[in-house]
């Protein structure tokens, strides 16, 4: 991990960068069009108790998920330095925040996340950047992807050496190239807060929902993509799965916000097997990587993701469509 000296403090780049990225979200949060309409001292009350919150509810997620090994090795919970965070525990953290400050400044806690959305977006682009300095975020071995031996693709290669080098590949810790799959998480993120800059929600709370359905969508993919730092049960990896819960919430979210009268099956359900067909996609793909499902071992490791990735998407653009459309019907119903 890369670290600079001043005098006896030691600072690390990739602390540094996530603590740069945060005050940088919470500018923007204050200089962008739905943070500028809150109510005045509402976005220091969201700052004052959002930051601590997401911390502490991004440990507390990932020791629950974890919580065998905790148990085995008899680590704490307050081992902050150790590492062991998950994002979705953040965004509780968030929401949280968002309700306790919408109770004090009497402000609409769906309010404070719309707001938050596209700033909260460019944190994930500075938090996946950061992972540079810490050296994870890495795919698979580069070398031995392209092996022909390997059959890990279909356009293998006994020189790939073009691929050695930054930003194809970047050195892990033990000095073997590697796809830098973090690159892509923060090239998502950019796309995402660039996104929500420009999306637009006739109701409060729609920008949330429509980061949580891109993000949770699309990470279902990059998730695979990673080799290190895996949270998994079994061989199912745990962040791949929170897209199920995150599905849930935006589903439950769009009937409530729905009024009741336009509450039909013909216009959730089209969305809903949307997304479940892409969950469907995404776990057949995981399965065909792990070798799990006999007719499909002739599937490389490349096609594989193409697949998994399409998946992905079928995920986000439902999710983020169903948003949309209940979003639209209850403008409709209200202007009625």
């Amino acid at each position: 991990m890369i670290s600079f000296q001043f005098g006896s403090l030691t600072v690390y780049a990739y602390g540094l960068t996530l603590a740069l990225g945060t005050i940088l979200a919470l500018l923007l949060m204050a200089h962008l069009p739905r943070g500028k309409q809150l109510r005045p001292g509402a976005l220091s009350w969201f700052a004052l108790t959002g930051i601590p919150l997401a911390l502490l509810s991004a440990r507390l997620l990932y020791v629950l998920v974890s919580i065998t090994w905790f148990i085995d090795q008899g680590e704490s919970y307050f081992a902050f330095t150790h590492g062991g965070y998950m994002l979705y525990g953040a965004m509780a953290g968030l929401a949280l925040a968002a309700f306790i400050s919408g109770r004090i400044t009497r402000e609409k806690p769906a309010r404070f996340l719309d707001a938050a959305a596209a700033p909260f977006a460019f944190f994930l682009f500075t938090a996946r950047s950061a992972e540079y300095f810490a050296g994870v975020g890495l795919g698979e071995d580069i070398e031995a992807w392209f092996d022909p031996f390997m059959e890990r693709t279909y356009f293998p290669t006994e020189d790939p050496s073009f691929f050695l080098r930054f930003p194809f590949g970047v050195k892990d810790p033990y000095g073997y190239w590697c796809f830098p799959v973090f690159l892509l998480e923060a090239a998502a993120a950019l796309i995402l807060f660039v996104i929500l800059l420009r999306a637009a929600g006739q109701r409060d709370g729609t920008l949330a929902l429509k980061f949580l359905a891109l993000y949770a969508g699309l990470q279902t993919f990059l998730e695979s993509l990673r080799v290190d730092l895996e949270l998994r049960w079994g061989f199912v990896k745990i962040n791949q799965l929170m897209v199920l819960p995150a599905l849930a919430v935006i589903i439950v979210c769009c009937i409530l916000r729905t009024p009741k009268e336009n509450r039909r099956a013909s216009l959730f359900l089209p969305y809903i097997i949307g997304a479940l067909l892409g969950c469907g996609v995404v776990m057949a793909m995981e399965f065909a990587l792990e070798e799990k499902i006999g007719f499909l071992t002739w599937m490389r490791s490349d096609l594989c993701w193409l697949m998994m990735g399409l998946g992905a998407l079928l995920i986000a653009l439902s999710a983020y469509r169903l948003i949309c459309r209940t979003d639209t019907e209850a403008s409709v119903s209200g202007s009625l």
